[in-house]
């Protein structure tokens, strides 16, 4: 079974049951990257008291189009606060997972993901309550607290983080040195980057670089990321702690600016 041929299946698996509410494809599919190697993001809409019972109808369904080989279902939310669960299909190569997030009808319209400067043109399926009738969009306001909330916290934690990998190094615990340089080092870098140049999307962290960053400071935060060994580890970590402090400068002064018109002025490579 190809992709759209799974996508039409789906469809009309959504459209017959009046319980789903909205069901929209994100991922790839609403950003227009597509390829050979992609995996489905299903979102559907369902009101809270249904969400157990309609899961199962929508399973059984699922089921009888894919033969359902593999299925996990989170048993915490994920990252959003929403119920995820994953699937296989007999007649689907891995690559194409069916990723499926619940979210309740009653959730505010600024979590629902729909914001099109972040997540992209969402591929609609079924609206039952009009949720598409009009684009979503960040609200700035929010968006730049939430922006200024992080750079207050990678400013005040730097000057730990920055010893902690130097106290691994030196102690010789190569491993537990190179998984915090990259967590407590590399990471907020690449989020600084992210907010000067693409600040709507600041914490997609390393997803979509080629997309988000210019060539430049894509290839940059490679030459960081790519330690080709322990003795490398060191110069990695000086050349990082100063992009992240030099970057913190700039962005102390930038952020007078409002959120709009940086967002505006950011040049990567490929904005959508």
């Amino acid at each position: 079974m190809d992709r759209e041929t799974l996508i039409q299946a789906i469809k009309g698996l959504v459209t017959a049951d009046p319980r789903i509410e909205v069901a929209w494809l994100g991922g790839a599919d609403a950003t227009g990257r597509v390829d050979a190697r992609s995996d489905l993001d299903l979102m559907l809409a369902v009101g809270r008291g249904g969400k157990e019972t309609t899961l199962q109808t929508f399973e059984a369904g699922l089921d009888r189009v894919i033969g359902i080989r593999h299925r996990h279902r989170f048993v915490e939310p994920h990252w959003s606060g929403f119920d995820q669960a994953i699937y296989l299909g007999r007649d689907l190569p891995d690559d194409l997972a069916i990723d499926l997030t619940i979210v309740p009808t009653d959730t505010p319209p600024e979590r629902r993901l729909l914001e099109v400067d972040r997540h992209g043109e969402p591929v609609v399926l079924v609206d039952r309550l009009q949720w598409f009738d009009r684009p979503s969009r960040i609200d700035f306001d929010r968006h730049a607290a939430r922006i200024d909330r992080r750079l207050a916290r990678i400013r005040g934690l730097h000057p730990f983080f920055v010893s902690v990998v130097r106290k691994g190094i030196d102690r010789g615990q190569d491993l537990e040195a190179l998984d915090a340089y990259r967590t407590k080092l590399l990471a907020p870098l690449c989020e600084l980057m992210r907010i000067e140049h693409d600040p709507d999307r600041f914490d997609f962290a390393f997803r979509y670089l080629d997309r988000d960053l210019p060539s430049d400071e894509r290839a940059l935060l490679e030459r960081l990321a790519f330690v080709p060994d322990p003795e490398g580890l060191s110069s990695s970590v000086d050349r990082c702690g100063v992009e992240i402090e030099e970057r913190l400068s700039r962005l102390t002064a930038v952020r007078r600016v409002p959120v709009r018109e940086a967002a505006a002025s950011a040049k990567p490579s490929d904005r959508r």
